[in-house]
């Protein structure tokens, strides 16, 4: 049955370290939080497949799990992977070809799980969104890892692509986000906040993720 989310903001909790066991120890410290999305990133992802999503139901059964696939190509096969795998969202890269996001949102739907589309790398997300004629439950503007020295954020696209999908789409930020980041994206009406190391990183798990939450509540 499709977990809709209906309430935002959200905190996205972005486990892109390929090691399971630290995973496991990040996933048992965070706060429990209606808000909070446990994303299985594609490192990790890559590393022990979609099964690593059960392992995370282990620890905290009731979680929002997002499989960060960034799916470029096949993307109704990839939707079933994560499916099964038990994942409650799917992530298609909007580099894809047209027909490939269009068969995962509808194949997302199909089956019963939301469809994210993470924009890294697109110039035009709503042009994106137009050519795939389909609109999934969010769409992510993420600068990532490798770009955050040189790249602008997100926020350049946020009001634009916000007052765009308006009532249709879930809008979320994410790229080197931290807490002040965090409180500017929400206060810019970001709908998902993806955080990664400030979190994973953190000496203090829980109280990382409860100062972000703060501005949510």
């Amino acid at each position: 049955m499709l977990r809709t989310l209906d309430n935002p903001p959200y905190l996205q909790v972005a486990l892109d370290t390929p090691d399971i066991e630290s995973v496991k120890r990040v996933v048992s410290k965070l706060p429990k939080s209606d808000r909070i999305l446990i994303e299985a990133g594609t490192p990790l992802i890559k590393r022990y497949g979609s099964e690593v999503i059960s392992q995370l139901r282990e620890i905290r059964d009731d979680s929002f799990i997002v499989a960060d696939l960034k799916t470029l190509d096949v993307g109704a096969l990839e939707v079933r992977i994560a499916q099964q795998g038990g994942a409650d969202a799917a992530v298609v890269s909007g580099l894809a070809f047209p027909l490939t996001i269009k068969e995962f949102i509808n194949e997302a739907k199909k089956v019963g799980i939301c469809s994210f589309v993470d924009m890294m790398n697109v110039p035009d997300p709503l042009k994106a969104l137009k050519d795939a004629q389909a609109v999934p439950n969010a769409v992510l503007l993420h600068r990532g890892i490798d770009s955050e020295a040189v790249a602008k954020h997100s926020w350049d696209n946020l009001k634009n692509v916000k007052e765009k999908l308006a009532g249709k789409a879930l809008v979320g930020v994410g790229g080197g986000i931290e807490l002040e980041l965090a409180k500017k994206s929400i206060e810019n009406g970001a709908d998902i906040i993806i955080v990664g190391r400030y979190i994973t990183g953190s000496s203090d798990v829980e109280s990382a993720a409860n100062s972000i939450l703060k501005f949510m509540r």
